[in-house]
């Protein structure tokens, strides 16, 4: 990948990640009293969940949170802005949930195209935590043409130390090119039998 700049889009250049979601992890804190109660990170551990929106920075407790993951998850995400063939935008929101803590500050997200069984490796990018020992992380990214193409499915991993902690599947859909369908011959091609 020669020009990172055109696989992600972002005020750094790379990757836009927005901190709302440390804010709700912090929230959830308010549901911990319930000795019933199941924390999401356990629940969904391993995996990374794609919201058809962004999620509201406060629950009321971690069943709340672990609801409006479920009722918003997605895996089709339609494109933000679609211009033509040649230029079309994603957003994806998204929280990774690990099994254990991280031992580090950074995770490597990692994207490869699928659709055809086969794993192409797309795209990478450097993400930082506020603090280690963390088993959530969510943020949204966004993604671009011409490494991101639409009906294409992707596979989308979190990696600390080279190992995978969460991983996700997810298909780009929009529009992509149209053909007319008419075909055109010169005189030359038409006289040839």
């Amino acid at each position: 990948m020669s020009d990172r700049s055109s696989v992600f889009t972002s005020r750094r250049g790379a990757l836009r990640v927005l901190g709302a979601v440390g804010a709700l992890v912090s929230s959830l804190a308010i549901g911990a009293g319930s000795a019933r109660a199941t924390k999401p990170e356990d629940v969904f551990k391993g995996k990374i969940i794609i919201t058809k929106e962004r999620l509201p920075a406060h629950f009321s407790s971690e069943g709340a949170f672990v609801s409006a993951l479920r009722s918003k998850q997605t895996d089709k995400i339609w494109p933000k802005e679609e211009k033509d063939a040649d230029h079309g935008t994603w957003v994806l929101e998204y929280v990774g949930f690990f099994a254990r803590p991280l031992n580090d500050n950074e995770i490597e997200l990692k994207f490869f195209e699928v659709t055809h069984g086969e794993k192409r490796f797309v795209a990478s990018d450097h993400q930082y935590t506020r603090d280690k020992g963390v088993r959530v992380f969510g943020a949204n990214i966004t993604l671009e043409k011409p490494e991101f193409d639409v009906n294409k499915r992707y596979m989308m991993n979190m990696e600390s130390g080279g190992r995978v902690i969460a991983t996700t599947t997810f298909w780009l859909r929009g529009k992509g090119a149209q053909y007319s369908g008419k075909v055109e011959f010169s005189d030359s091609e038409t006289k040839q039998k």
